[in-house]
């Protein structure tokens, strides 16, 4: 990427092409081979790269406090908290296939976690406003350490690699009605097509946190192979539930389902198939369950509470001061791709300037 992407001042479509060579990660340990692969050919060209997207990324994230009047810099994305849990639960199944255990995840063992619930627009919005929805994991592991597992309920990215999504993001804040154009100008008419598509897609209103399934999108290691997450509700379809109406809608309900039970979703990995099927690099190809079948493995437990309560609303602000970031991982979990590759950096930076912030 050119150094004008500080201005953003956007290079030609071409500029942001995958270039396959150069350096690449490569394991033959499981089934089928995979790589990855570096932008620019190199595992420091690429992160070169990434310090002017966490820049970019920067000027936006200060444009949506602007816009929001917020006192104090928010999170880049997913700025809106729904909901806070901080006494969850990981529960590894106790007949977790041997090849699955890896590192702390053995089979039958039990793990304390917290859990974010958000809107994944930058700026706030109400509940009852289409949006995507997301989830973040910080499960807690022995000596102190941490590992994040962050989803979305929406299957893959509408941006391919990281750059792509930083283009995307700059050119969506400038003015609305010529955006489309302006997309096509600098991505192409089929790809921007493809990549209005699936924000239209994932764009949608929400009937409850208890019915959302949340994919990761980008891979990770898992032992020797790549997968990717998914989260699933253990038992869908609980309760019709029309969208919300009110600001705080979707925090409203969920408090009122967890006064009355605790809730729970099943976790599952889908195992890399292979480069074509399922890709690690391009974060904008599904990885289908009728190609990769999901395994479950551990079921995450919200115990019953009352989250609006003044204790749960403490919890639900603590929750929210945690910075989240898929490279809070042991090894054995190590995020794999572009996308993921680059939010060590831009996850990073954004931390750093609402998370030093004292909250008013």
């Amino acid at each position: 990427m050119n150094e004008s992407m500080e201005t953003h001042e956007l290079a030609p479509h071409g500029s942001w092409a995958f270039r396959y060579g150069g350096d690449a990660i490569v394991n033959n340990a499981t089934e089928q081979p995979w790589t990855e692969i570096y932008d620019g050919g190199s595992s420091e060209a690429e992160l070169r790269s990434f310090k002017l997207l966490a820049q970019a990324m920067l000027k936006i994230q200060e444009k949506n406090r602007e816009i929001a009047a917020a006192t104090r810099p928010m999170r880049t994305l997913h700025s809106k908290i729904i909901a806070g849990i901080s006494q969850a639960q990981l529960h590894i199944d106790s007949q977790l296939p041997g090849r699955f255990q890896v590192d702390y995840f053995r089979a039958g063992s039990l793990w304390k976690a917290a859990v974010r619930f958000s809107n994944a627009s930058g700026v706030p919005r109400a509940d009852h406003l289409p949006d995507m929805r997301g989830i973040a994991i910080k499960v807690e592991l022995p000596n102190g350490g941490e590992h994040d597992l962050l989803m979305t309920n929406y299957p893959v990215s509408h941006a391919r690699n990281a750059r792509q999504f930083v283009e995307f993001a700059v050119i969506a804040m400038g003015d609305s009605a010529t955006f489309k154009t302006r997309l096509e100008e600098h991505f192409g008419s089929d790809e921007t097509a493809r990549m209005l598509k699936t924000v239209t897609a994932g764009m949608r209103p929400s009937k409850g946190l208890d019915q959302e399934i949340f994919w990761s999108r980008g891979a990770l290691l898992w032992g020797d192979r790549p997968v990717r997450l998914l989260l699933r509700p253990k038992v869908e379809g609980t309760a019709a539930q029309d969208v919300p109406t009110t600001q705080d809608g979707l925090r409203e309900a969920f408090a009122e389902q967890l006064n009355q039970r605790s809730i729970a979703y099943r976790l599952a990995i889908q195992p890399f198939v292979n480069e074509r099927l399922t890709p690690i690099e391009d974060a904008a190809i599904e990885w289908r369950e009728d190609v990769s079948e999901p395994v479950e493995i551990a079921t995450l437990v919200l115990p019953s509470q009352d989250i609006l309560s003044q204790r749960g609303m403490q919890q639900m602000e603590a929750v929210n001061d945690m910075p989240f970031n898929p490279w809070n991982a042991p090894a054995a979990f190590r995020p794999l791709g572009n996308i993921n590759r680059a939010r060590a950096e831009v996850y990073g930076a954004s931390a750093r300037q609402w998370v030093a912030e004292p909250r008013c």
